[in-house]
């Protein structure tokens, strides 16, 4: 695919600011200089389009992007979030990150698919075993690779890695073991390896749309779902199932991107801050999902409204996804490489 050319984003004008700095610089008809310089350097300075789809309290937007303000600080260069979708949906943003017209998108593993087909490799099941494993493996040299032809392939460059929270199963029945899974109607997304996902894990996927899974599982229309602790909890899920089955069958990330467009108009200075926004937002949001997920546990565990199901045999689950998933999708030795490598 070839990258089209991509023209500078728009300068933070400024002209208001100048004109105040320059009226109070001014004594006795002279301007001060060093005034006049700090007042053109913020003139100067680049700000970037960054859009993502989680709405305004997801971590992504409340840790993440104020990570990245925070550490750009000072370097002549800044981020205008736009959340919740209100410029398109992951897929339209990763568009319009290859056509120019947006400079930063944040997109999951499935997304990148869709451009480099590796790149869906991470949303496979039982990929990592947990936060930690995920947080030591996701720089590894194989994973490093995958952006490496994303790139060659698409012109999108893949900046950092998000941790986005670890998938479990809720249900009305205890489910320990691939068996219980069996003749239960679980909800997932909408796209083909979420289905693949819970196929290998021994149950049947029912698409449907996050919205309508609290009313589906209230009138019996499905038995169960899966998702993210912060998002059970976000939704309500809680109160319409009597369990939380800890399979941690997926242990999710979004990455950061952009492309050269953007990066080319860093100085070496600025790179160097943009590199260290992009590690310290990363553990950022690490930390914020991680404290999310520990904490509405425990008030679970408290309040009672659901049962935390601890008893799950997650060894029988992990071995029978990563015998079947790999002959099953395109990436599969990409899969076996990054499993046996972590």
């Amino acid at each position: 695919m070839t990258r089209p050319r991509i023209s500078r984003p728009v300068l933070v004008a400024a002209t208001g600011v100048l004109s105040a700095t320059a009226l109070t610089a001014c004594v006795g008809g002279q301007v001060d200089p060093e005034e006049a310089e700090e007042a053109q350097a913020g003139a100067d300075d680049l700000t970037f389009r960054f859009a993502h789809v989680y709405d305004p309290n997801h971590p992504v937007e409340t840790c993440g992007v104020p990570a990245i303000q925070d550490a750009l600080e000072g370097s002549g260069v800044t981020i205008e979030s736009f959340p919740a979708a209100q410029l398109g949906s992951e897929a339209e943003l990763l568009e319009q990150v290859s056509a120019g017209s947006l400079d930063i998108a944040v997109a999951g593993p499935s997304f990148l698919g869709v451009w480099y087909e590796d790149a869906a490799v991470l949303d496979g099941g039982y990929i990592f075993d947990d936060v930690e494993e995920f947080t030591e493996t996701i720089d590894s040299d194989v994973v490093q690779d995958i952006w490496a032809g994303l790139y060659e392939e698409s012109g999108l460059k893949v900046e950092t890695s998000w941790y986005y929270g670890t998938r479990h199963v809720t249900s009305n029945t205890p489910v320990n073991t691939p068996e219980d899974l069996a003749g239960l109607k679980l909800r997932t997304p909408d796209a083909p390896l979420y289905l693949t996902n819970i196929d290998t894990m021994g149950g049947t996927a029912t698409p449907m749309a996050l919205d309508e899974v609290y009313t589906a599982l209230q009138q019996g229309t499905i038995d169960a779902q899966e998702n993210p602790i912060p998002t059970i909890d976000s939704f309500r899920l809680n109160e319409v199932q009597d369990y939380i089955n800890l399979t941690g069958h997926s242990v999710q990330s979004v990455q950061i991107v952009t492309s050269d467009a953007m990066l080319d108009q860093l100085t070496e200075d600025q790179r160097s801050a943009w590199d260290e926004a992009m590690t310290t937002s990363a553990d950022a949001v690490r930390e914020c999902i991680v404290s999310a997920e520990e904490e509405t546990l425990e008030a679970w565990r408290e309040d009672g409204s659901i049962e935390i199901n601890d008893d799950v045999d997650r060894e029988a689950f992990a071995e029978q996804v990563r015998d079947e998933l790999p002959g099953r999708v395109p990436w599969g030795e990409t899969y076996r490489d990054i499993v046996e490598g972590s």
